[in-house]
């Protein structure tokens, strides 16, 4: 019978772990303190240099990104071609916006070989 409870307290514990790791509250990158400035040219060249030296470095981390905005979309935008920015709502960024230098914080998902760009989301314009 003891070995019955202390069997059913392991699974206990063990499924309230699980659905809390399973369940975690979603991270709020605007408020969440950046681990690294750098421009989205050299950026890229990191990551197209050592993916996996500059993956174990930004990939996951909250980054701030400063370059010329050269492509718009409706909920994302490209910095100096390099750095591919999504945002969860719309931005205000307009055409005229094109070649003006702004500063965006994200969380770096990855680097895409194909397009040669990194990759950013949940981000937020700060200048």
């Amino acid at each position: 019978m003891k070995k019955l409870l202390i069997v059913i307290l392991i699974l206990g514990i063990a499924a309230f772990v699980g659905y809390k790791y399973v369940y975690q509250s979603h991270r709020d990158i605007q408020e969440e303190k950046a681990e690294f400035t750098v421009d989205a040219t050299d950026l890229v060249r990191e990551f197209s240099e050592s993916s996996d030296t500059a993956s174990k470095k930004y990939l996951n981390k909250t980054i701030v990104v400063k370059g010329e905005v050269t492509e718009i979309e409706t909920n994302s935008l490209m910095l100096n071609e390099a750095a591919y920015c999504t945002f969860d709502t719309d931005h205000n960024i307009t055409a005229s916006s094109l070649r003006s230098q702004y500063i965006i914080k994200g969380r770096c998902i990855g680097y895409d070989e194909l397009l040669e760009v990194v990759k950013l989301d949940q981000a937020s314009i700060i200048k």
